[in-house]
């Protein structure tokens, strides 16, 4: 009886977001027709939820919540292993930028430690500890990075 009422409920709100679309002006159809999408997956999961079949659906969003904090984590360091392993993705292949060569400048040494060019000691110091903590050989870092996180710190001291 609850799914009999369930599938006409749906379908009377089915009807109803079809007659209410087809009156619409043209500009305004696909934006309509994303928020009926958006409503119809909502009234999906409820039902779902009401009908004790979600167990499997709120796995799935614990899963994906968790990779997505360790996808935000890796991705706060992108700017870092680009500046570093030079600005080469697929989309600027032939803007390749310079190959590291033992010197940078001030403005690299900067942005690999992301302070500004004219940062106080005490801040300097602490941008270096804080990507030694996370990047450290001892950690599973590169000894690479280290190497040029340490470069860094000593140009913008001296």
């Amino acid at each position: 009886m609850l799914y009999s009422l369930l599938l006409a409920a749906g379908l009377a709100a089915a009807v109803f977001w079809y007659k209410r679309w087809q009156k619409l002006p043209e500009t305004q159809r696909a934006s309509s027709g994303r928020q009926f999408i958006l409503w119809g997956l909502a009234a999906l999961i409820l039902v779902m939820v009401m009908t004790g079949r979600a167990h499997w659906l709120m796995g799935v969003l614990a899963g994906l919540l968790a990779v997505l904090g360790r996808v935000a984590q890796v991705a706060q360091f992108a700017p870092l292993f680009k500046k570093i392993f030079g600005e080469a993705q697929a989309g600027q292949s032939s803007q390749r930028g310079p190959a590291y060569n033992g010197s940078m400048s001030r403005q690299q040494a900067a942005d690999i430690l992301g302070v500004d060019i004219n940062a106080s000691a005490e801040e300097i110091r602490m941008a270096h500890k804080k990507l030694m903590q996370k990047i450290h050989p001892d950690r599973g870092g590169s000894d690479a990075l280290a190497k040029q996180i340490n470069q860094a710190k000593e140009l913008l001291l001296k």
